[in-house]
């Protein structure tokens, strides 16, 4: 890149980007079978871990828009994601498991 060169990502980082960005929309916008879609996607492509790499770095963006539009930090926005991810993965009971006490049951009292 010369130093007139205005782009912030080489032709190659640039593909990469691209490639993630196709699958992350596929992903998003297929009505039926969502993993269907994102693993057709995936293997459509000709460089996974190019397309791994441009994911990562749409999912970054997405953070530094969304710290932007809520006035927060990008470490804020995926903070709060993977805390959201931690309540889908093991969601609070609604009620509470019944208390069952360690110590054994005194007989004879």
């Amino acid at each position: 890149m010369g130093a007139h060169d205005e782009r912030w990502a080489t032709p190659t980082q640039y593909g990469c980007i691209e490639s993630g960005l196709r699958v992350l929309t596929a992903w998003v916008v297929a009505d039926h079978d969502p993993e269907g879609a994102l693993d057709r996607a995936i293997r459509e492509e000709p460089d996974p871990a190019g397309t791994l790499v441009g994911a990562a770095v749409v999912a970054r963006l997405l953070a530094i828009e969304l710290a932007a539009a809520t006035g927060t930090t990008e470490q804020t926005v995926l903070a709060d994601l993977t805390a959201t991810l931690c309540l889908l993965q093991h969601p609070i009971p609604a009620t509470p498991p019944p208390f069952t006490s360690r110590w054994p049951e005194r007989r004879g009292r």
